[in-house]
């Protein structure tokens, strides 16, 4: 699922001109099963009793309980461990149960996180609410990262404040304690299948009535242009000898001065401009992200039987990137990387055209089969290729 179907019928040119990073948007969707493969009540409990999981990632929110509830009362004693009986009582008992991070452990959310990682070049989490009816799990307050949300199960009431604090981040944390909401300028429910947008620092609140809530909650942890350009700035002074002069605001003469800021200013400027085009941050943003190369692993131990016949698709296009010279072609996937002679180029170009699984023999290009082969074992290698057994 990409971030247009998730948008439709609203368009991507649309969401960002604005709504992203303005105010929020409900999307409100016909097919109220649309969100069937990417999560159920049958996969949750299949986490919940499978496998072992710890508190904080799963915890309670009680609002009627001050929000959170001690954890070794669902806890496994003397240990973080969540006893999965104790924790689904909880919720028949009035609280909200909060699964972090669930994109670590169910694959079709992690398909999610990375396709929405992809699109905005931010690390993006997602955490699952389940709320019973007449209950709230969190009281009146904003988040510091942008958030969409996906109603899977059930239906729930939101409410949206005026008081808000625009693009809250690290800086300005919510405190609750110091907090008045203001007036209630919007306020909706949201049906199985509908997707919510609220963006940082716009204040509101959710409750259920007659009906139990499950929704996903996905927040795009992004770094701000002063985080950004803060890193870059530390990190390319080793290279730049004016970023590495101390300041000298108070022991220069005005036209000295004004010369040494206008030569800071121009190296910044070109820093901030080349931001998007700086291969070692995009290198270090692929770096980070978890692979969903799901059957990759039957390759590699298949990887001998690849012949002529065997038919062949880049497995995810924009994580594939190519870095050629006029003697090199370096090959790149997540945080692996190729170098093939130049001669693979027409190879793997003609390979990226293709949308659908093709015979290795008929990938046009100036490589005997042989040849071809051997190139498709390597991309096999770093988990760049599906194989159609």
């Amino acid at each position: 699922m990409n971030l247009q179907e998730i948008l439709y019928p609203l368009t991507t040119n649309t969401f960002f001109n604005e709504y992203f990073e303005k105010k929020h948007v409900v999307i409100k969707n016909k097919d109220r099963n649309i969100f069937e493969n990417l999560l159920s009540i049958k996969d949750l409990d299949a986490i919940l009793f499978s496998l072992t999981n710890h508190h904080p990632d799963f915890r309670l929110a009680d609002h009627s309980k001050t929000e959170k509830p001690d954890h070794k009362k669902y806890t496994i004693k003397n240990s973080d461990i969540i006893d999965p009986l104790k924790f689904s009582k909880a919720f028949e008992s009035g609280s909200t149960l909060v699964m972090s991070g669930l994109q670590n452990k169910i694959y079709s959310l992690r398909k999610l996180t990375n396709e929405l990682e992809t699109f905005f070049k931010h690390r993006v989490q997602t955490n699952i609410y389940l709320t019973p009816k007449k209950s709230q799990g969190f009281s009146t307050h904003y988040d510091t990262h942008d958030v969409f949300i996906f109603q899977f199960e059930g239906s729930k009431n939101w409410r949206i404040y005026d008081q808000s604090v625009p693009l809250a981040d690290k800086t300005t944390p919510f405190e609750k304690d110091e907090f008045i909401p203001g007036n209630v300028i919007d306020e909706f429910t949201l049906e199985k299948g509908d997707v919510l947008y609220i963006p940082r620092g716009v204040v509101h609140d959710a409750y259920c009535t007659n009906k139990n809530s499950g929704h996903i909650t996905t927040g795009i942890l992004g770094k701000t242009w002063a985080e950004h350009v803060a890193e870059v700035l530390i990190e390319k002074s080793k290279h730049i000898l004016p970023l590495r002069k101390f300041t000298k605001f108070h022991a220069m003469d005005e036209n000295n001065k004004n010369k040494e800021i206008e030569e800071v200013t121009n190296v910044v400027t070109k820093l901030i401009k080349g931001l998007q085009l700086d291969e070692e941050i995009i290198d270090d943003f692929y770096s980070r992200q978890k692979p969903i190369a799901q059957g990759h692993l039957h390759q590699i131990i298949n990887i001998d039987n690849i012949n002529h016949n065997s038919k062949i698709k880049i497995r995810e296009k924009n994580k594939f990137r190519m870095l050629a010279n006029c003697k090199k072609i370096d090959v790149k996937f997540y945080d692996l990387k190729l170098t093939m002679p130049i001669a693979c180029e027409s190879f793997l170009n003609n390979l990226l055209s293709q949308n659908k699984p093709l015979p290795i023999n008929q990938i046009e290009c100036n490589l005997d089969d042989d040849s071809k082969i051997m190139v498709t074992r390597q991309l096999t290698k770093i988990g760049a290729l599906d194989i159609a057994s």
